[in-house]
């Protein structure tokens, strides 16, 4: 349970939750505000791979050693630059939930199939608004060898360069224009970058399958005795 102190905090905050399902290979997440999660793919051969956006977004940018965002959570925004958070105000009544900010119960629910390989980029707004997805792709391209603690780092460094330059249009600056707002450049910003890689951590014996599960309700019994019992895919997760 909360504890007074937590529950008398002054404040406000996007949030973005993500976690592997238990017994199948999909992505569950939980999202207020404009945080988020993309999940990027390298497109191979196999069309029964493709992810949720490769029925339009199977054009792979020049640079992106293959790789392709298969799927990006979706944003809660109130207007322009006011996303939904969850917070509470000095003047906040004890115990009522206080109608100028969102609850948990207003969040956005994701469930999305997931395979090995899969890199998720988790961050706050300080990214998205001065990287695109394009300029994401390349990072990752350039620095195939690096570790998701490194490629966190650089992601975070690549928007904060971005950030303070006055010579582009960064995504918040195209949405801002598209809203009637006159802004150029960047925008500086708390960034907080996750990235994780999928891997699949289950060797079976020549001839086993691993079990299919539908929920909800617990596993059969003859699942949970199986070998091996860990779940197959795991994050290999760092963040910057």
């Amino acid at each position: 349970m909360a504890s007074d102190a937590a529950l008398g905090t002054i404040g406000s905050a996007t949030a973005c939750l993500v976690a592997l399902h238990p017994m199948k290979s999909e992505l569950l997440a939980a999202n207020v505000g404009d945080s988020g999660f993309i999940i990027i793919r390298r497109l191979g051969s196999n069309p029964s791979a493709m992810g949720t956006l490769d029925a339009m977004g199977a054009k792979t940018p020049e640079g992106s050693s293959g790789h392709h965002v298969a799927f990006r959570s979706p944003q809660q925004l109130r207007a322009f630059n006011a996303p939904f958070q969850l917070g509470r105000a000095p003047d906040s009544l004890p115990g009522e939930p206080d109608k100028r900010f969102e609850t948990p119960h207003d969040a956005a629910y994701v469930r999305v199939p997931i395979q090995a390989d899969d890199i998720i980029v988790l961050a706050t707004d300080g990214l998205y608004d001065n990287l695109t997805e394009e300029e994401v792709l390349t990072v990752i391209a350039e620095n195939e060898e690096a570790t998701e603690e490194d490629l966190a780092h650089l992601l975070a460094e690549r928007a904060r360069e971005m950030s303070l330059r006055h010579d582009i249009d960064s995504p918040f600056a195209v949405l801002a224009k598209d809203n009637d707002i006159l802004w150029g450049g960047g925008r500086p910003d708390d960034t907080t970058v996750i990235v994780s890689r999928i891997v699949d951590r289950i060797s079976y014996a020549d001839g086993q399958t691993p079990p299919t599960i539908t929920g909800p309700g617990p596993p059969p019994p003859e699942t949970v005795e199986a070998e091996p019992t860990a779940r197959g895919l795991d994050f290999d997760t760092s963040w910057g």
